[in-house]
């Protein structure tokens, strides 16, 4: 998909938005707010494009990264409490 045709899909998707969720959509029925829901999924879905090799690695090693931050701030609070605490 070229960059033109996802730039067209995204200002319709933005219309559709806009025209659905503004003044008038207040009269939307909950089939019809499913339905604009389902199609912005799908707008989502044909946008999205599986990351290349290097993309992949860099994200997988912030997420380790993050994890790691995430999981050694968690142990050092645990052992302050448990140091505080005996």
């Amino acid at each position: 998909m070229d960059g033109e045709n996802a730039w067209l899909r995204l200002k319709y998707w933005d219309d559709t938005i806009s025209g659905s969720y503004g003044v008038q959509g207040l009269a939307l029925s909950v089939w019809g707010k499913i339905k604009d829901m389902v199609g912005m999924w799908r707008t989502i879905f044909l946008l999205a494009k599986k990351p290349d090799d290097e993309e992949f690695k860099l994200i997988s090693k912030l997420t380790f990264l993050g994890f790691a931050l995430v999981g050694g701030i968690a142990y050092i609070i645990h052992l302050i409490f448990v140091i505080a605490t005996s």
